[in-house]
């Protein structure tokens, strides 16, 4: 039987709230401006095809897609890809792990990985990484939204187990991935989690 730690336990669990969940965040408009202007930010420096992995609802991948940017979504979530292609018109779609993508070393100018690993235990974590640097070109770039704490610690996130991390602990794995982090921030939030972000960019 499947597990909190098994990704497709994780799927499992956001397919039963997929109705609900497309209600709160299923476009950009419905996130916080802090967030829209900042992924704008970081896209806008980029040039060629962009990952959005891990892409729920696809409203962050119609966000960031545009002529210089064909963007692709990948999700386990079937639910999810079947509102995105029927709501959003520029990007593909498709259904793949993070842990093993169905793309060519390389391939991307830039990976937006938005609250998608937020649910990965911290020992499978590295490996998440790994992968999303196996796909990304040479200075290409790294956008990782995630919950920020003052040490790792699981908590109980409504749709499944999820982990704080401290961003100098994520700032190590990603430099371990072959990552050099170009800026970190964090916001406190009165109604939500501590938001934190981290942008990087591969070696090499």
């Amino acid at each position: 039987m499947p597990t909190s730690d098994d990704p497709h336990y994780v799927s499992a669990s956001y397919s039963a709230l997929a109705s609900a969940y497309v209600d709160l965040f299923g476009s950009p408009e419905q996130a916080e401006v802090e967030d829209r202007e900042l992924i704008a930010a970081w896209a806008s420096q980029l040039d060629g095809p962009v990952l959005d992995a891990g892409c729920g609802p696809g409203h962050w991948t119609q966000f960031i897609a545009d002529a210089h940017r064909p963007a692709t979504g990948v999700d386990l979530v079937q639910e999810f890809l079947d509102f995105a292609r029927r709501n959003f018109q520029k990007p593909d779609f498709l259904r793949a792990d993070l842990a093993q993508l169905p793309f060519e070393d390389q391939y991307f100018s830039g990976v937006l990985s938005w609250y998608s690993v937020i649910h990965a235990p911290p020992a499978e974590l590295p490996r998440l990484l790994d992968e999303l640097a196996r796909v990304l070109q040479p200075r290409g770039k790294l956008l990782l939204g995630f919950f920020a704490g003052d040490q790792i610690e699981a908590f109980g996130h409504q749709v499944a187990p999820a982990w704080y991390w401290p961003p100098e602990d994520l700032e190590l794995l990603l430099e371990q991935s072959g990552f050099s982090v170009l800026e970190a921030g964090t916001r406190a939030r009165t109604t939500a989690r501590t938001h934190g972000h981290l942008s990087a960019q591969k070696t090499g």
